[in-house]
């Protein structure tokens, strides 16, 4: 399955456009993915959940948010330029890392902790998936405004 052969009222094509897949069962995952709709100056990432219909198309591998422990784990998944010959796949830090830069706005500074060494960076990212049920809170979601629903994918 494509994102663009998706059957639900979300249909859209997404060929050329950028995929972020996160947690949605994750309060922080869900806040982030709201502030990277806000920056993104070109508007041409559209979000999903690890647990949708569009996540099907990544290895099941991919999909998991706990570790072999059974501890939650980070597991950002950014399509970049999907069906496209140039299409490229990002995981884990790089995943977010990428997703800011691609806003073109003021959070693609942080696209230079890219370069940093992966031990350092995939550290900081681990210690944050670990710990993302607790920086979210326990408050439920508010229903995101109907521009960012737009840009959600089953």
């Amino acid at each position: 399955m494509t994102p663009s052969d998706t059957s639900s009222a979300n249909t859209m094509d997404t060929t050329g456009k950028h995929i972020l897949f996160f947690d949605g069962d994750c309060l922080f995952c869900q806040k982030t993915a709201q502030i990277l709709y806000r920056w993104d100056n070109t508007q041409t990432t559209y979000f999903t959940s690890l647990q949708g219909e569009t996540a099907s198309m990544l290895p099941p591998t991919w999909r998991n948010t706990t570790d072999t422990k059974g501890r939650a784990s980070g597991n950002a998944v950014l399509i970049e330029s999907c069906g496209q010959s140039n299409e490229l796949r990002w995981r884990g830090a790089n995943a977010t890392l990428r997703a800011l830069y691609l806003t073109r706005g003021p959070l693609a500074i942080f696209w230079i902790f890219y370069f940093l060494p992966s031990f350092l960076k995939n550290t900081v990212y681990d210690f944050i998936a670990r710990n993302r049920h607790r920086l979210g809170g326990n408050k439920s979601c508010p229903l995101p405004k109907q521009r960012f629903r737009d840009r959600l994918l089953p």
